[in-house]
């Protein structure tokens, strides 16, 4: 699955400078195997990052005692009624003497319950709903002997708008005169018992023989090819689909979708069918994807010397979609905006979301499906890896895009943030109840996840990785697995203890903070190096957690070539380096692979000024510096004038993603400064930052340039206009005046433009962009025009704004969020965001469902950028008592960002405010 709030794939989160970026505890290192893995069925998980933990209900998993092997599904939607009717026959082994089935059903009627035997036997059962624990029982007279059952049941539902189980989707025909409706399904983690009763956890595979009953006007797709299609014998106006049989798998990588599309096709160069489904009228806007995934899926089965296992590979555009994409077997659901490209446009920065989220949801048809996790506490692995190998295939195919330079800003620099908070968790979390699944969906899963097996690649290379990657997902094909199974295999391949060094790194939260001194002894620079958990505050790690580390060292004399490489793995260390001299400077961290930060003495730091200004060292080294020293002077181990003071050196600066890191740096610390006196002498100091890479890119495409600068374009207009550049304010609005007159805007800089005009416009510059939100028929335009219209700073406007995004029908509930986040761009927005959320926070979880992970982010993003004790109080005491669960971790997680920033204010204000002055 790839998740909404995933920056530069999903939600394009607004910079705290008001740009729009394109964008547990230490006992889990001793839990018993056993404990870990929660095959024990009685639990007290600490979910919330408290320090004490919170008793959750108890949670059994099914027994193993009774065994689906296979599944019969008729699924009949009735659009015109919201309703759904089908019957189920699953092929049962009886391993112990029983008299009822226990399996899940939620918000179902289910009736006409039977079980028949191997020797054709039956007998009809009573059923018992358990509507807290989503189940059924189905209880017989006569005992169930050991042995191979069917067991036969009806059942009712509603076609749903929450995204979740089997819902509806609404979309306008081409001419924008009909609103209709289609039924999709999303069921991970746990809501295929939402669509029909079934064993729904992962480690109850089994096979399905689908059959879908639909008007025959409208397409019926599902996991497999069609094996037939005849007129619906009831009615002549419907007909019968039926599909191949499905592998082996989890129920939630089922899915079915209903509805009209139109679709381009191809064979990849092993003959795997593979098709893009797009709305009616669109078919062109999927050809991107089309060939996009024509060119990953082979490389994959290249990659993993497995061939992909079934015969078709569709892809299919859902207007209607909680996540980012789904990696259903055999049939990707995408959210619109991660899988269209219209070829005239859209921007740089979709193209490459849509390759890189494509290349996700690819790579978990082998890691995923194919192997699956035998529990959620797995989940990293999922995820963690997809992640990973997403980059991998985009660097194949599109080398233009320099991505593993981005992923060490969007995916490992990402983690840092949260997994330095003490409210984070292990990558390996212990999950019981399903309720706490969607919770882990997150950075840590996602970044920390993949970072981690980025790291792991590195230290074993590549050789031994593939080899022992082909030999797991060989010997768990159709099966389920563990995380140490892969490690096992890495071990085996490699001869190195992968075990022994992964497990500091997934059992536990955090990572480390290296603190390096030097002593220069003629031509030998001696370090002495010392770990400590990095958290965010600054305060100490009490716990002492310790790590295994993977380090590297590398110096001036040879900046494309390790050094050194040790593995660390004690409290303190000290290695020498030999030809050294004394005023040649070094760096830990090659190409920043290591999940760790270093802390260098004033002179260390002082020397590796030179080789940012002159680019020796690489951009993923160049951008890890500023961003290592913004989060030390985050946690007080340094003052913000140092972070200032080094800027300067990357005024030479042309890659992309450095300035983007530098961006996201600089927007934290703008949205800080908003709280003091000061503010519009550092908004001069930014705009002095920024200018001069502002000039040499202009406002036009030129001929010559590659991608990243059509990508690093808007960001610094936005920047700079932002920062109060006139000739950029009055360019933009210039620029805006004539695409409403019919010249339009660059797609790659509109968002750059919608954002200035909105920030400097009137009620008047509002309807305007309001208007073209309603005409566009592109959701990437509908979503930049979005994010743009809360980064206003009249707090009137932005309070329409927020009517405008969640009163009536205007914008779909995904997309809301990204309208939410643009009204936190400013001070006075980030208060009126807070207000409407008290306001309206039982609408909220009336309207996405009280598990709906848009919680999370209405909380996160609607809340982090305080910077004052009394309102995180404030928002303590609200969310105490309002008793919403999924979102306990998130707001405690914004009470330490709160304070946090609070303490970076008292600790270090007065001297950003003397620096400043003297920048005149």
């Amino acid at each position: 699955m790839n998740t909404f709030i995933k920056p530069s794939q999903i939600i394009l989160r607004v910079i705290r400078i008001n740009f729009v970026e394109l964008s547990s505890n230490s006992s889990n290192l001793r839990l018993t195997n056993k404990t870990k893995r929660f095959h024990s069925t009685q639990i007290k998980l600490n979910m919330t990052g408290q320090n004490t933990q919170e008793t959750k209900p108890l949670f059994e998993r099914l027994p193993q005692t009774i065994v689906p092997t296979h599944y019969d599904l008729t699924i009949q939607p009735h659009l015109d009624k919201f309703k759904f009717n089908g019957d189920v026959n699953i092929h049962l082994k009886i391993k112990e003497p029983t008299n009822k089935v226990v399996l899940y059903a939620n918000e179902l009627e289910v009736d006409q319950a039977k079980v028949k035997s191997h020797s054709n036997d039956e007998q009809k059962g009573t059923i018992e709903f358990d509507k807290e624990g989503e189940r059924i029982t189905v209880n017989f007279e006569k005992q169930l002997e050991k042995g191979e059952y069917q067991l036969f049941l009806k059942f009712v539902g509603e076609i749903n708008n929450r995204m979740r189980g089997f819902y509806r989707t609404k979309y306008t025909t081409p001419d924008g005169n009909e609103v209709r409706y289609g039924a999709s399904t999303q069921f991970e983690p746990a809501d295929c018992r939402q669509a029909f009763p079934c064993w729904d956890e992962p480690n109850f595979k089994a096979t399905f023989d689908i059959t879908l009953i639909t008007p025959k006007n409208l397409c019926a797709i599902s996991n497999m090819p069609v094996k037939s299609e005849n007129e619906y014998a009831e009615d002549k106006e419907w007909k019968v689909t039926a599909f191949d049989r499905t592998p082996i798998m989890s129920t939630y990588l089922v899915a079915f979708v209903v509805g009209e599309y139109d679709y381009v096709e191809t064979k990849d160069s092993n003959g795997v069918s593979m098709k893009v489904y797009t709305p009616v009228g669109k078919k062109e806007h999927g050809q991107f994807a089309l060939d996009t995934g024509a060119k990953i899926l082979p490389f994959y089965a290249d990659y993993f010397n497995i061939k992909y296992p079934i015969a078709k590979a569709d892809q299919i555009a859902i207007a209607d979609f909680a996540m980012g994409a789904m990696e259903n077997w055999g049939l990707i659901t995408y959210r619109e905006t991660a899988l269209l490209i219209d070829p005239k446009f859209s921007s740089m920065d979709t193209r490459q979301r849509v390759a890189i989220v494509v290349a996700h949801e690819l790579a978990h048809q082998w890691f995923g499906n194919l192997v699956t996790m035998d529990w959620w506490t797995d989940l990293w692995l999922n995820e963690g890896f997809a992640t990973w190998i997403e980059y991998l295939a985009v660097d194949k195919c599109f080398p233009e895009f320099d991505i593993w330079t981005q992923f060490v800003a969007d995916t490992f620099a990402r983690f840092l943030v949260p997994d330095a908070l003490k409210s984070s968790h292990p990558i390996e979390v212990p999950i019981g109840h399903p309720a706490e699944i969607d919770e882990i969906f997150d950075a840590i899963s996602y970044s920390k996840g993949s970072s981690v097996i980025r790291m792991l690649h590195d230290y074993i290379g590549d050789d031994a990785f593939r080899k022992g990657l082909h030999n797991y997902l060989t010997e768990y094909s159709y099966k389920n697995t563990v995380t140490e199974n892969l490690w096992s295999h890495l071990a085996k391949a490699s001869n190195k203890p992968v075990n022994e060094v992964m497990s500091s790194w997934t059992l536990q939260m955090g990572y480390p903070l290296l603190t390096v001194t030097e002593e220069q002894s003629d031509k030998k620079r001696v370090l002495k190096i010392k770990q400590q958990r990095f958290i965010a505050d600054g305060t100490a790690d009490v716990e002492n957690l310790q790590w295994k580390i993977p380090i590297t060292v590398f110096t001036k004399s040879n900046p494309k070539k390790i050094a050194q490489q040790i593995l660390m793995d004690k409290p303190e260390i000290t290695i020498t380096l030999d030809n050294v001299p004394e005023d040649d400077w070094i760096k830990f961290n090659f190409n920043s692979i290591g999940l760790y930060r270093v802390k260098y003495e004033s002179k260390t730091l002082a020397r590796l000024n030179e080789p940012i200004a002159s680019k020796s060292i690489s951009p993923q080294d160049r951008l890890m510096i500023q961003n290592d020293v913004a989060a030390l002077c985050n946690a007080g181990h340094q003052s913000f004038v140092d972070y200032l003071n080094l800027l300067p050196s990357f005024k030479d600066e042309d890659n992309f993603t450095v300035w983007k890191s530098i961006a996201s740096n600089i927007g934290d610390l703008s949205s800080l400064l908003e709280y003091t006196n000061y503010f519009d002498e550092f908004k001069r100091y930014r705009l002095n930052l920024f200018s001069s890479i502002q000039k040499k890119l202009g406002w036009d495409t030129k001929s010559t340039e590659d991608p990243l600068s059509a990508m690093l374009r808007p960001m610094i207009l936005s920047i700079v206009g932002k920062s109060g550049d006139q000739d950029v304010i009055n360019e933009a609005k210039k620029r805006f005046q004539r695409h409403i007159d019919g010249d339009l805007i660059d797609p790659n800089i509109r968002g750059a433009v919608y954002a200035i005009v909105s920030r400097y416009g009137d009620e008047s510059t509002q309807e305007e962009l309001r208007k073209l939100f309603t005409a566009a028929d592109m959701t990437e335009e509908k979503v930049r025009l979005l994010r743009a219209m809360g980064q206003a700073i009249k707090p009137k406007i932005i309070e329409n704004t927020l009517k405008f995004i969640f009163e009536g029908d205007n914008v779909r509930m995904q997309d809301s969020i990204s309208g939410l986040v643009g009204c936190t761009s400013s001070r006075d927005g980030r208060d009126l965001v807070w207000k409407f959320l008290q306001e309206n926070w039982k609408t909220l979880i009336e309207r996405f469902g009280e598990k709906s992970n848009f919680l999370i982010a209405f909380v996160e993003y609607g809340l982090s950028d305080f910077a004052d004790e009394k309102i995180a109080s404030e928002i303590k005491t609200f969310f105490d008592s309002v008793n919403t669960p999924i979102v306990a971790r998130p707001v405690k997680k914004v009470l330490e960002t709160i304070h946090m920033r609070s303490e970076v204010l008292k600790r270090d204000s007065k001297a950003i405010e003397e620096f400043l002055k003297q920048q005149k």
